[in-house]
């Protein structure tokens, strides 16, 4: 589906039409949340997700944002990225209003976790959880290779086994020394 926008802007929901590559490039190296996230996890992240590419008037790829969602109870907005040379056009507000407002999530529970940009995200209904006490996370592993993930205030662990490999709890190993 297309979806026309401000000056000649506009986004598509066609997964083929993305530059995964130039989205690797953005989110890799410049953003924050996903610095040096690989092309592959990338990939497999846009062929599992509602995505949403945002293109200029020339179709050149300008922004790109997605849903993890099982379109039937939960989305979560992730990932939404607009290059330097097409911000402050009212583009980003036109791509997450396209994301919340798509066909297969505009009904259903949509979360958002972010910092900067908080004041476009509640122009478009996000707000604090409600219930802030009834969610946990669980963080990812630190590429580190050795299957350790970081733990409490950037402490890191590496998972023990029992003699058949099942696991048996953690090893904590100490700070992460400025890691993500």
């Amino acid at each position: 589906m297309r979806w026309e926008g401000p000056a000649g802007y506009w986004a598509s929901d066609d997964a083929s039409l993305l530059d995964v590559d130039k989205v690797h490039g953005w989110l890799s190296r410049e953003s924050y949340w996903a610095a040096g996230r690989s092309r592959d996890v990338m990939a497999r992240s846009i062929e599992h997700s509602l995505v949403l590419g945002l293109y200029g008037p020339d179709s050149e790829q300008a922004g790109f944002a997605r849903m993890v969602t099982d379109r039937a109870t939960f989305a979560w907005l992730c990932d939404v990225f607009v290059a330097a040379e097409h911000r402050a056009k009212g583009v980003g507000t036109f791509l997450v209003r396209t994301a919340v407002e798509h066909p297969d999530v505009i009904g259903i529970r949509q979360l958002l976790m972010a910092t900067p940009g908080r004041s476009l995200y509640r122009r478009h209904g996000f707000a604090d959880l409600l219930r802030p006490e009834r969610w946990m996370e669980r963080p990812g592993s630190v590429t580190n290779g050795e299957g350790a993930m970081q733990i409490a205030d950037g402490e890191v662990a590496r998972p023990i086994t029992d003699g058949s490999g099942r696991n048996a709890g953690l090893e904590q190993l100490g700070a992460t020394s400025g890691q993500p």
